[in-house]
């Protein structure tokens, strides 16, 4: 557990490794495109571009790192977590759509799912890279 000093609150942290960040962001990306064409200008919509190209900035950001540390928090705020929830399982109704079954993809949307149930369990929470 880490604690703020503003707070002096415990903020959990839940540890992904910098492959999960890679998925994760190209997760957002994919999702980032289908809120673009797909969805229709709404001030709902316009926040979630802005709020979720803000993540995958961040996310591209510290992948294209060349001093990428073995552990690197990522703090993610409440709106941030519910958004990348969102966008995973619109990534997943995606996936379900346009790619046909097979035992791959039903494990790759299972590893999904269990990542969503992991990040859900959080508030503010730094996510740390590994």
């Amino acid at each position: 557990m880490k604690t703020t000093r503003n707070q002096g609150k415990p903020l959990p942290q839940v540890h992904i490794g910098l492959n999960d960040a890679r998925v994760l962001l190209t997760m957002v990306t994919a999702y980032l495109l289908y809120l673009r064409k797909a969805v229709p200008s709404s001030p709902k919509q316009e926040m979630q571009l802005r709020v979720l190209r803000g993540v995958q900035q961040r996310l591209a950001a510290l992948l294209a790192s060349p001093r990428q540390q073995e552990v690197t928090p990522i703090w993610l705020t409440h709106q941030e977590l519910r958004l990348l929830d969102e966008a995973m399982s619109g990534y997943v109704q995606l996936v379900c759509a346009l790619v046909p079954a097979s035992r791959q993809r039903d494990e790759t949307l299972r590893e999904i799912e269990g990542f969503r149930d992991t990040l859900s369990g959080f508030q503010a929470t730094p996510v740390m890279l590994k």
